[in-house]
């Protein structure tokens, strides 16, 4: 069976996936699910760079690129848990510039829980699978009842992954 797209909640004020942000990057995250009602724990983004996101000529700007994994790494640290999580550290390895006018593809690996924090790892390639920049990063996990209040304000669209929801983690 064919995998399919299950996005991910947004926030409005996000600057990498608020949808309605101004000068955000409006970046939508998903999963592909296994056919079964699950998932294999990468999270991905379709990232196609504009003249507006450019450090010079027609080359993103690194901050960008750094954002855009801040937000998609911790995302499968949130997939494991239903709870939101915060970045303690992010090392980014720019492997190739990052053009405009071009879609990638981020993807962001299966976290591992490592007691106090969780690590994770993830990549942007191009369409042929060439690497660009690679992350690593760590990443807390908010306290249930604060998570809940933030979860509140995350916009779900029709048929959206439902994370941060009672129903999400089935014991």
């Amino acid at each position: 069976m064919e995998n399919h797209r299950q996005y991910l909640p947004t926030y409005d004020e996000c600057f990498i996936c608020g949808q309605h942000h101004p000068r955000g990057l409006r970046v939508r995250f998903y999963t592909r699910s296994d056919g079964n009602g699950g998932n294999n724990g990468h999270v991905y983004a379709d990232f196609t760079p504009d003249h507006t996101q450019t450090g010079y000529l027609d080359i993103v700007h690194g901050g960008v690129i750094s954002a855009l994994f801040d937000e998609l790494t911790g995302w499968p640290a949130a997939l494991a848990t239903g709870k939101m999580a915060f970045t303690a550290e992010l090392n980014v390895r720019y492997i190739r510039p990052v053009k405009v006018g071009k879609t990638y593809l981020a993807t962001a690996y299966p976290t591992i829980d490592k007691g106090r924090f969780w690590e994770g790892k993830s990549d942007l390639r191009d369409a042929e699978g060439t690497i660009y920049a690679r992350a690593n990063g760590k990443y807390f996990m908010i306290p249930e009842q604060d998570s809940a209040v933030m979860a509140d304000l995350m916009t779900y669209a029709p048929g959206d992954l439902p994370v941060f929801q009672p129903e999400y983690l089935k014991e």
